[in-house]
């Protein structure tokens, strides 16, 4: 069964995929009116909030993956984006080995990445991988897209800390 694809906005896509929040676009909305030679990914990568490899993944690659027949595991796609790295990778996968889990399902374990962003990949890219428990819980449980959560913030920690260790 065909699913019918509408383009949406790279900011759309991005907050579906939660990787950033409603907040976090009006922000670099607002700061593309001051920046009008920048696009809306760089904004938000520069601000720190994604890499600049997950926007252009998500402006060049992801409306092809979406409409063609996908050949790779879940892994491959979540390091093209610029999310997970080879050795988070190889990490999970020994994980994933020892404890019978789920790719996504370690990933998520470890910290490495937000449960709802291995949806929406597996929503798009794997529906008929997606466990129905998924979709029941994060139904029962959606939280208002524009409120900030303690999860978010600990994200955001999470990120700057690692940039800041690696200079």
């Amino acid at each position: 069964m065909s699913k019918f694809i509408t383009f949406k906005p790279i900011g759309e896509i991005l907050q579906e995929a939660g990787l950033i929040t409603s907040p976090q676009l009006e922000v670099a909305l607002r700061d593309q009116i001051y920046y009008q030679d920048m696009r809306l990914g760089e904004i938000l990568a520069l601000r720190g909030w994604i890499q600049q490899d997950t926007a252009d993944f998500f402006v060049q690659e992801w409306f092809k993956l979406i409409n063609k027949r996908i050949e790779h595991p879940i892994g491959y796609y979540l390091n093209k984006a610029g999310l997970l790295s080879e050795e988070d990778i190889k990490v999970i996968l020994i994980e994933q080995h020892r404890n019978s889990l789920r790719f996504g399902d370690t990933a998520v374990r470890q910290g490495l990445i937000k449960q709802n962003t291995i949806e929406f990949f597996l929503e798009n890219l794997f529906p008929s991988q997606l466990n129905n428990s998924h979709k029941n819980s994060q139904n029962s449980q959606t939280k208002p897209k524009n409120k900030i959560t303690k999860d978010d913030i600990t994200y955001w920690v999470t990120l700057t800390s690692e940039k800041v260790t690696n200079f």
